[in-house]
């Protein structure tokens, strides 16, 4: 018989991994399964667009693997990070703000919680030159819906590619193990993995924009993160737990 974990995290663990350590404080046994795979294409071009620091107020990151984009095209032109050095970042989430720290720059609205909370953040600063609006080919329109409705100028560029593993198998839970989704593509990962064990789970969300995608795709949400942190989703699962 397999050994299950008590919750099974589909994201690539970060040594040292804060969502392993934040399980292991309430003593629950949690493990990393990554289920997505990721590329980044169109560097060349996405350092040439850096080159114009001038034409842009500001970057909208929506992952870190924006922030990880960002450094690549930094180590090829050191010039480039100076250029970009105190305009603001405006950041979905602590872990793409931290990415963003990492690589020199200042994020802005980390403590959001949600991409349409980081959207009203920027429509409160009212940029008037456009944002350079940062993103991957599988992105959500909350931001950009919402910066159109209120005419903020920004220009979106896909500066990385996401693509679902199709190796991915899970063991069948008796019910109890929690299986915990980061993000929408994600959900796409395990259903294209063919696996039948999702309903033996329960399921947990990172936040409200993946709570939702599992909704939408017919599955039931125990617990979904007040805030997108290690302490928000640990809470939100110890809670259900407990109870």
């Amino acid at each position: 018989m397999v050994d299950l974990p008590d919750a099974i995290l589909l994201r690539s663990a970060d040594p040292p991994d804060g969502y392993l350590a934040a399980f292991d404080e309430v003593g629950l046994r949690a493990v990393c399964e990554p289920v997505l795979s990721f590329a980044f294409p169109r560097q060349d071009a996405f350092t040439d667009r850096l080159t114009r620091r001038a034409d842009y107020e500001g970057v909208v990151a929506t992952s870190p693997r924006v922030a990880a984009a960002l450094g690549r095209a930094f180590e090829e032109q050191e010039a480039l990070a100076q250029a970009w050095r105190g305009a603001p970042v405006y950041a979905v989430g602590p872990k793409t703000a931290g990415r963003i720290r990492d690589v020199g720059l200042d994020p802005k609205g980390a403590d959001a919680g949600s991409a349409d909370a980081l959207a009203a953040r920027i429509i409160d600063d009212a940029p008037t030159a456009p944002l350079l609006f940062l993103c991957g080919n599988r992105r959500r329109d909350t931001i950009p819906r919402r910066l159109r409705d209120a005419d903020i100028p920004f220009e979106e560029m896909v500066v990385y590619e996401t693509h679902p593993r199709t190796d991915l198998t899970l063991p069948s839970s008796d019910g109890s193990a929690w299986l915990v989704f980061f993000s929408p593509s994600g959900i796409d990962a395990v259903e294209a993995s063919g696996t039948e064990a999702l309903d033996t789970y329960r399921l947990a969300a990172i936040g409200p924009t993946t709570g939702g995608a599992l909704e939408d795709a017919g599955h039931g949400v125990e617990a979904v993160a007040d805030t997108p942190s290690p302490d928000g989703l640990v809470s939100a699962i110890y809670e259900e737990t407990e109870g």
